[in-house]
């Protein structure tokens, strides 16, 4: 004869293999279709804790991140769950190596690629400074730049007070290659370091100058002979002897495409009909395009005498 307590003892032991076999089985099922595994991520590192005014140099924008999860929590996971940060609190102005923290809320983080970064805490500051423009190229020959016109004329630059007190300038290029007229540009400011490199590691506001360049025509100077020319004969019975030219070099000036290569200047023929003894003969100079003279004539002293052979 069975007894009933151990009938019904066998009874809950047998639910309870049961039940147990059953999860082992879904776990093994799950185990196969969703196993665990790891996989790397680019993750933006976070910086936490800054004192105020103060700024970090050296900091990586990311960081790797392996973490370990079902492959159903990793599939198509989004960057975002993953928070990667450094603590700066109560970190003073200098060099520092800190600890990289990661956290993963849908598994667990096995390393992180740094481990600790090594950076650099500076306060920060502030600084007007003037704004000058730089000439890039040349303009047309003929002109030259007369002044540039800047608004503003003044901008603050912000970044870490060593980087502030290695700056030199502030300045905007402005390209005049070919210019001959009035133009208007507006430009970034550029800062130079006393290295003479760019430092993009400071902030310029505004972060636009516009700039107004006048140009005015160049002048150049030369001094260049006249040549003279005739025109009819003399009066029959005189022959010149002598026709002396007052000044024989004239100053000019002008364009320099105008002035360059001028060789000599021509003048007005002289009229030869006219002359019957000796004379001064004031003669227009003749002027190319574009270049100028204080004078307007030249005196050509001629000399003349009976021409005894037609005697």
């Amino acid at each position: 004869m069975i007894n009933k307590n151990t009938a019904n003892r066998d009874k809950w032991f047998a639910r309870f293999m049961c039940i147990l076999i059953a999860c082992c089985l879904w776990l093994y099922v799950m185990s196969e279709q969703n196993p665990i595994m790891e996989k790397e991520f680019a993750v933006p590192l976070a910086q936490r804790n800054l004192g105020e005014g103060m700024i970090t140099f050296n900091v990586p924008e990311k960081v790797s991140v392996r973490v370990r999860g079902t492959r159903t929590a990793l599939a198509d996971m989004p960057v975002s769950d993953i928070f990667a940060f450094v603590n700066l609190s109560k970190l003073s102005v200098g060099t520092h190596t800190i600890l990289v923290n990661a956290r993963f809320a849908r598994g667990d983080v096995v390393q992180v690629s740094p481990p600790s970064v090594n950076l650099f805490i500076d306060m920060k500051k502030d600084k007007i400074v003037p704004v000058t423009a730089e000439i890039v190229g040349s303009p047309n020959k003929d002109f030259v730049v007369e002044e540039h016109m800047l608004t503003p004329s003044e901008v603050k630059v912000s970044g870490a007070a060593t980087r502030i007190e290695a700056m030199e300038k502030v300045f905007v290029p402005v390209d005049v290659s070919g210019r001959s007229e009035e133009f208007t540009v507006t430009q970034k400011p550029l800062v130079m370091g006393k290295d003479g490199m760019d430092m993009q590691d400071v902030t310029v506001d505004p972060a636009e100058v516009i700039v107004r360049t006048k140009l005015k025509r160049k002048v150049q100077t030369a001094t260049v002979p006249v040549k003279v020319s005739y025109k009819g004969s003399l009066p029959a019975g005189l022959k010149i002897t002598s026709a002396t030219v007052n000044p024989f070099r004239v100053n000019v000036f002008g364009a320099p495409s105008a002035v360059e290569g001028l060789k000599e200047l021509e003048l007005e023929p002289v009229n030869l009909e006219t002359v019957t003894k000796d004379t001064t003969v004031p003669v227009k100079i003749i002027l190319p395009s574009g270049v100028n003279t204080a004078r307007k004539t030249v005196d050509i002293d001629i000399t003349v005498e009976t021409n005894s052979e037609e005697n």
